[in-house]
């Protein structure tokens, strides 16, 4: 038997039960298929944002380094409490965070990025327990403060904790079991694909799917780490595998993209080589040469990012768009409303799978 490592996001967590579901899960996989767990947690449903919220009402303009502070306060406790939980079943287990955990970050233009990884921390846990917690999306800055990897990347801390015990596979637990060529939610013939490559699954990821980080993608792609999304509910269902190969085309609602326009073509591709630096992605207007386009992840960061190199957007408004991944550019459209959006997403999706697009490749 091997270590297997899992996460569990905010959607795991939402009441005490939770916790307790989540540990009996981890108990049966000991007895069965696992010597040993090493567990990566979110923060409990929704408490990210009363978190943000908080430190927002006591300034408004709070630095990174003391809004990280307060955010990172989420996945320790939830560490905390699972490790509780665990306790019920008497199972040996410790918890590490961003302090200790071994993951070495630094600012670059404004936005957190991993510096160094030491695997001798969570090494040395294992040697006195069976499982061990670790606090998502946690590292720790050049100034000895626990840092955030970006939200919602406690993906990314359940690759890196993969890489550095030598699993080959990383289990993502959620309220979906895996990556969808639609919303389910609202479109009713999206259909579940069995396996998608990490290129598509970053593309998905980085248009606005609410699928995986992409920055866990693209870790995972340059480990050859597969990454295995599953379901709790119901029984444990196994979704999507991302690995090498996979496709199918996908179809996104992405509520909060942000329309940027710039004064010139020429300062747009400026802009557009800050963000290939940072790993954000752009996405042009259908019309090559306008010097419009949309922001679909990191809005905020992007914009900080730009202004900071010197790069000031004439204007910038949230909009809401639907994406459909079909080629190398995503065909985008632009709604005046979520009702208009779902219409839109199925009508796409439809034809799509009409003209056979939709399949598998």
């Amino acid at each position: 038997m091997s270590i297997k490592v899992m996460k569990f996001g905010g959607s795991s967590f939402r009441d005490a039960e939770a916790y307790r579901a989540v540990s009996r899960h981890i108990v049966d996989r000991l007895a069965n298929d696992a010597r040993q767990v090493v567990v990566v947690v979110s923060a409990m449903h929704g408490q990210t944002d009363v978190l943000k919220s908080l430190a927002l009402s006591v300034n408004e303009i709070c630095s990174t380094v003391a809004l990280d502070t307060v955010l990172t306060a989420g996945e320790m406790i939830s560490a905390g409490l699972l490790e509780a939980a665990l306790q019920r079943h008497s199972v040996p287990t410790s918890s590490l965070f961003g302090y200790s955990i071994g993951i070495k970050t630094s600012l670059v233009l404004g936005r957190t990025v991993i510096e160094e990884v030491d695997n001798k921390p969570l090494l040395k846990a294992l040697d006195y327990g069976r499982v061990v917690i670790l606090a998502g999306a946690q590292g720790l800055d050049e100034g000895g403060r626990v840092s955030m990897l970006g939200r919602n990347s406690s993906d990314l801390t359940a690759v890196i904790a993969a890489d550095m015990v030598g699993s080959g596979v990383c289990e993502v637990y959620s309220d979906v079991c895996g990556i969808y060529s639609a919303d389910p939610r609202i479109v009713r013939q999206a259909r579940l694909l069995p396996t998608v490559s990490y290129a598509n699954a970053s593309r998905i990821a980085r248009c606005g799917a609410k699928v995986l980080h992409h920055g866990a993608i693209d870790y995972a792609a340059g480990r050859r780490i597969a990454i295995s999304c599953k379901s709790l509910l119901p029984n444990e269902m196994a979704g999507t595998l991302v690995t090498d190969a996979g496709g199918g085309v996908c179809v996104v609602i992405n509520p909060s993209a942000t329309r940027v326009a710039f004064q010139s073509v020429f300062e747009k591709r400026n802009a557009e080589d800050v963000l290939r630096r940072l790993g954000i992605m752009w996405i042009d207007l259908e019309q090559d040469e306008s010097p419009e386009g949309y922001l679909t992840h990191d809005a905020e960061a992007a914009l900080t990012a730009l202004h900071r190199e010197g790069i000031h957007p004439v204007r910038s408004a949230q909009k809401i768009v639907v994406l459909a991944l079909t080629g190398s550019k995503p065909k985008t459209y632009e709604l005046r409303d979520l009702e208009a959006a779902s219409y839109c997403a199925q009508r796409v999706h439809a034809e799509l799978r009409t003209s056979g697009v939709e399949a598998p490749h």
